[in-house]
């Protein structure tokens, strides 16, 4: 048992010495409610804090994703998708989303160094 004790120590204390290096790096905040968050970089950014606040407010007045697919409704649901919409006007039906209907197909065809990457990741070559 003294054997297991004397191997067990070292060991705890080489883990939590290496734990302890990890966290190095972060940075904890503490906030007014006593919740601390922990960070793991601050690099400064490019964009001032103006800039972001500027995202912020455009996103918060229509909260829908970059692709124009998702609006975030919050809460429980979260992102929810928006689906196409479509009136009949003018005899026809017709799109009257925001949403672009003009995208190209996707080309079926590889370029050769589209090939060459897919044999190398599902060959093995």
């Amino acid at each position: 048992m003294n054997v297991k004790q004397a191997l067990s120590i070292p060991v705890l204390c080489a883990g939590l010495a290496l734990s302890g290096q990890v966290l190095a790096d972060s940075v904890m905040h503490s906030t007014p409610e006593g919740t601390t968050k922990f960070y793991p970089a601050h690099d400064s950014g490019s964009k001032s804090a103006a800039q972001v606040q500027q995202e912020l407010d455009n996103f918060k007045r229509n909260p829908v994703s970059a692709d124009g697919q998702y609006r975030y409704v919050g809460g429980d649901q979260g992102w929810a998708l928006i689906p196409h919409e479509y009136a009949y006007r003018d005899g026809k039906w017709q799109h009257v989303d925001k949403l672009q209907h003009n995208t190209p197909a996707p080309s079926t065809k590889m370029t050769p160094e589209e090939r060459k990457q897919r044999d190398a990741l599902y060959q093995g070559g």
